[in-house]
């Protein structure tokens, strides 16, 4: 068994490795906007988290998203039901966290929302488009991780339906301004 100073150094050794090869997990520094892979991986068929807090009851609420576009690398865009309690919590406080796992880790990006359509027009659900203002993006995977496999889904609803449903909700999003 190695000593605890020599496998400190080790371990320091690996960790200072990781990060020059681009692994900044636990210890690198936050970005201030999403890698162009990023981009790439949100375009609304990525679960994402989306985490709030209710000013009133102080409570954390976390939901799961797919429909989350990143449009550029400073701004993500999702939809979700224009009834849900997620929009008047958003729009009490706008901060926000949404979780997301891709690219080898698990991200995790802050940012302030504002809702840019409160009841979208012509699709088949009624949602609200909002727009995040990405302030930090963060890999907050733990130390020595990687992730090997993206999480699947499948939409258990009617196939037709939901190509249609995913086509209306892209066309509103990329479109809204």
């Amino acid at each position: 068994m190695q000593r605890p100073d020599v496998w400190n150094c080790t371990l320091l050794r690996r960790m200072n490795r990781s990060i020059r090869n681009g692994r900044t997990n636990c210890m690198g520094k936050p970005r201030e906007e999403l890698h162009p892979d990023m981009i790439s991986l949100l375009q609304g068929n990525t679960i994402v988290l989306l985490n709030v807090v209710n000013k009133q009851t102080e409570r954390v609420y976390t939901t799961a998203l797919s429909w989350v576009y990143a449009i550029t690398e400073k701004t993500v865009r999702f939809a979700i039901d224009a009834k849900s309690e997620f929009v008047s919590m958003l729009e009490n406080d706008p901060n926000l966290v949404l979780t997301f796992i891709g690219v080898e880790s698990v991200y995790a990006v802050n940012g302030k929302a504002t809702v840019i359509s409160w009841q979208t027009e012509g699709t088949t659900l009624k949602l609200a488009v909002l727009e995040v203002e990405v302030e930090e993006v963060r890999d907050i995977m733990f130390y020595g991780g990687k992730v090997v496999t993206e999480p699947a889904f499948i939409k258990t609803y009617n196939a037709e339906l939901a190509k249609k449903l995913d086509q209306e909700v892209k066309d509103v999003i990329c479109i809204e301004s």
